[in-house]
């Protein structure tokens, strides 16, 4: 992981307490540092659920399956919304984090896993006897803002992207484009679970976004009928309307 200027390691309580916090604001947010969980032989490396498994069981793309048959809609765009669901998962843990002043490295190949699920967020447990990170609050938000979205795109998007890919027919953009939007929803989320973490993480969010690899996917717009007053105009679509009754999303780029 890149570590922002100014940033010091800290230990394993330091970056569990801190992914405790963010557990608690539940639903995207949750992801469990119980030790019990190590007994479960279902969990396994995130990583290992983006790849296409050789042989055995292949969990995201039974899930896949399942949203198509769930929704009545192809394969293109149950991938889509797949993709921007578990995007949504890493994207909230990572920016409430490190809004909270610590940018834990969930590597996906053997800190954070997944297991298979059959509806709703997509489980995540971060083996806490792998627990480290960097402790972001002294250093510039500029920096911190580079660091996350590297780890982010790197680690966790590009290889979501890749993995949907290798299942279905769907663009790069728009995946990128849903992991945009997922950004965009976590601040909105953090400013009515969490008001006191929502301007760093709008400051984050920004910053994310003017890296290479998310820029010109979306851009944050004034929204007063939102609780938080913040809105999202994205760049690309996440194909939602082609779901019969689904209409466009708040941030849809159709809207224009």
């Amino acid at each position: 992981m890149t570590s922002p200027s100014a940033g010091v390691a800290v230990d394993a309580a330091r970056v569990r307490a801190v992914l405790t916090a963010v557990d608690a604001v539940g639903g995207f947010f949750a992801v469990s540092t119980r030790e019990a969980e190590a007994a479960d032989p279902s969990w396994r490396p995130l990583a290992a659920l983006f790849a296409v498994p050789a042989e055995g069981p292949d969990p995201l793309g039974q899930r896949l399956e399942e949203v198509a048959d769930g929704l009545g809609a192809g394969r293109r765009v149950a991938a889509s919304l797949l993709a921007q669901s578990v995007a949504s998962r890493s994207v909230s843990v990572l920016l409430a984090s490190a809004a909270l002043g610590v940018l834990p490295d969930l590597a996906t190949s053997s800190v954070l896993h997944a297991r298979p699920w059959a509806g709703g967020p997509l489980p995540l447990w971060a083996d806490p006897a792998q627990l480290a990170g960097t402790d972001v609050t002294a250093a510039a938000p500029d920096d911190v803002a580079a660091a996350l979205a590297d780890v982010l795109a790197r680690e966790h998007v590009a290889p979501l992207v890749a993995g949907v890919r290798a299942r279905a027919s769907v663009s790069a953009r728009l995946l990128w484009g849903n992991a945009a939007s997922a950004l965009a929803g976590a601040v909105r989320v953090l400013g009515e679970a969490r008001p006191d973490l929502h301007a760093g993480a709008l400051t984050l969010a920004r910053g994310v976004l003017a890296h290479e690899a998310f820029a010109g996917l979306g851009t944050f717009v004034p929204d007063p009928l939102h609780p938080s007053g913040l809105g999202f105009a994205r760049r690309t679509c996440c194909l939602y309307y082609r779901v019969d009754g689904g209409g466009k999303c708040a941030d849809c780029l159709l809207r224009a």
